[in-house]
């Protein structure tokens, strides 16, 4: 037997550990770690029965739910291999990650989106998690499935099985599929607790996809023995009903979602009093949101800068970080067990971050010129561009959202950051398009509270950054696109400009 742990094994020893204490608790229902181990077993015991095992690939295509939870544990308990598939995947996105993935086994809510041009070739368990749609004729009912004998023992994972394949946001071209390790998960999850302050008696309350990067703070929650809330979506007004219900301590969320929610509740913070701690990531934030933020709630708030690659920590702005204005505009220092380094660049000190960790992903699974084009060496090429200042990593862009305009280089964060700065202005994005003239034009796409023009901005713009940084042209919109992430979606704007189109 191993002594070195695995991500499976200390979960597993935290749910037996912890037992009559609550776990979880969805919309009324209230589980257990004991209720949920029982629940898991069972399902494990089903699965192992149709002879799902170490290895195997099964798919997860649920919302924030218990059958989530359950469905991971079960997983674990075959040291089996999670393939976690966002509730907002297209049919056809779900298609090709299920035959990429060669999966044996969907576990599914009857209501999401089923695949779509599936090859026959694949077969495919479907088990059909109740949300009061209509199940298919050939799916395997989750009270069947649980209905089965406890899985005798747990298949005990060693650290180099493959532990997920998770599937990036696909932004550019196909999803690829990020392949990780038990051993090394393990050590992600001791980064998780250490860097996000996540406490024992943590009562955390997670409204973002648990396929993402909430997954990853709802296990070191369960392996503190803390309580897991769970909404299935975001929305101000049940946030803060849940939030003084529950006594949420934690929270995590991107930073549209603090905006709804610093709107939404104005100068009453007393339904949100319980905070302690509010992990923001995925985007940059604006600055005069996060001071009032920072005004209303305290120094609460610490910042997460990851990717699924190095799963979802690399920096943190820490409570105490935040509390110094010259560090909001950092995304913090390195987290525990991972260094940061610049690349040589001729934009110096400006280079592409790079990362080394016990914990990076193992490789692009059927890709290896990805996964070549990722790693040099140890160290993962993270296609963001930075710069290091006494430990602290400022980014200053994605490489591939870079602007080169009149044979000048222009960093889209900083025009962003510049226009942010301006009072009519609630969010924006800056993208490159296709220019005759200047090979590519910085255009913003704003969201203002009406009392602004094009022509106001962009000399806002012109007297805090070089003339060739501010933008040629100004869209106004009403709404920003997403990804499945929560972040923003420059290729979709860049195409849909491009296309005369306005986004939407």
């Amino acid at each position: 037997m191993t002594t070195r742990p695995t991500s499976a094994s200390l979960l597993l020893g935290a749910i037996s550990r912890h037992g009559s204490r609550t776990a979880l608790i969805v919309g009324g229902q209230r589980l257990t770690y004991a209720d949920l181990d029982a629940s898991s077993d069972r399902l494990a015991g089903y699965l192992k029965h149709r002879g799902l095992g170490r290895g195997s690939r099964i798919a997860l295509h649920l919302r924030n739910s218990a059958e989530y939870v359950i469905s991971e544990l079960a997983i674990l308990k075959l040291a089996a291999v999670r393939i976690p598939l966002n509730e907002l995947m297209g049919r056809m996105e779900l298609a090709y990650c299920l035959q990429h993935a060669e999966a044996q086994v969907l576990i599914a809510h009857a209501g999401l989106p089923k695949p779509e041009g599936l090859d026959p070739g694949l077969s495919l368990i479907r088990i059909c998690a109740p949300d009061g749609a209509p199940g298919e004729e050939e799916d395997v009912s989750w009270d069947e499935a649980l209905s089965h004998q406890p899985i005798d023992e747990a298949i005990l994972a060693a650290p180099d099985d493959m532990a997920i394949l998770a599937y990036t946001g696909g932004t550019t071209g196909k999803p690829k599929a990020v392949q990780h390790a038990y051993g090394r998960m393990a050590q992600n999850l001791f980064a998780h607790i250490v860097s996000g302050d996540i406490r024992s008696d943590e009562v955390m309350l997670l409204t973002t996809p648990l396929p993402h990067s909430a997954g990853y703070h709802m296990a070191a929650c369960l392996l503190q023995g803390g309580v897991t809330v769970l909404q299935q979506k975001f929305d101000p007004a049940g946030f803060l009903e849940t939030c003084a219900q529950t006594k949420a301590t934690w929270t995590f969320a991107v930073p549209t979602m603090l905006y709804r929610l610093l709107d939404a509740m104005g100068d009453d913070t007393a339904r949100i009093s319980s905070l302690r701690t509010v992990v923001y990531g995925a985007a940059p934030m604006s600055r005069p949101r996060l001071e009032e933020g920072l005004a209303k709630l305290g120094p609460v708030f610490i910042q997460i800068y990851g990717q699924t690659e190095c799963p979802n920590f690399i920096t943190t702005l820490s409570k105490e970080d935040h509390l110094d204005p010259a560090l909001l505009a950092s995304c913090g220092r390195a987290v525990p067990f991972l260094e940061v380094r610049i690349a040589p660049s001729a934009e110096a000190p400006v280079g592409e971050v790079e990362v080394r960790s016990p914990y990076l992903l193992t490789q692009y699974y059927k890709d290896e010129a990805a996964t070549s084009a990722a790693l040099s060496g140890d160290w993962l090429r993270t296609g963001d561009l930075g710069y290091l200042d006494n430990g602290y990593l400022f980014l200053v862009d994605r490489a591939k959202d870079m602007i080169i305009t009149g044979g000048m280089n222009v960093y889209s964060s900083e025009v962003e950051t510049a226009l942010r700065q301006h009072e009519s202005v609630r969010e924006v994005a800056v993208v490159g398009l296709p220019d005759d003239d200047w090979g590519e034009a910085v255009t913003a796409i704003v969201i203002s509270d009406g009392t602004t023009s094009p022509a106001e901005l962009r000399d806002f713009a012109k007297s805090r950054l070089s003339a060739y940084k501010a933008p040629k042209t100004v869209v106004f919109v009403e709404a920003l696109p997403l990804t499945t992430y929560g972040k923003v979606d420059k290729k979709r704007l860049r195409q849909e400009l491009s296309a005369g189109r306005a986004p939407k």
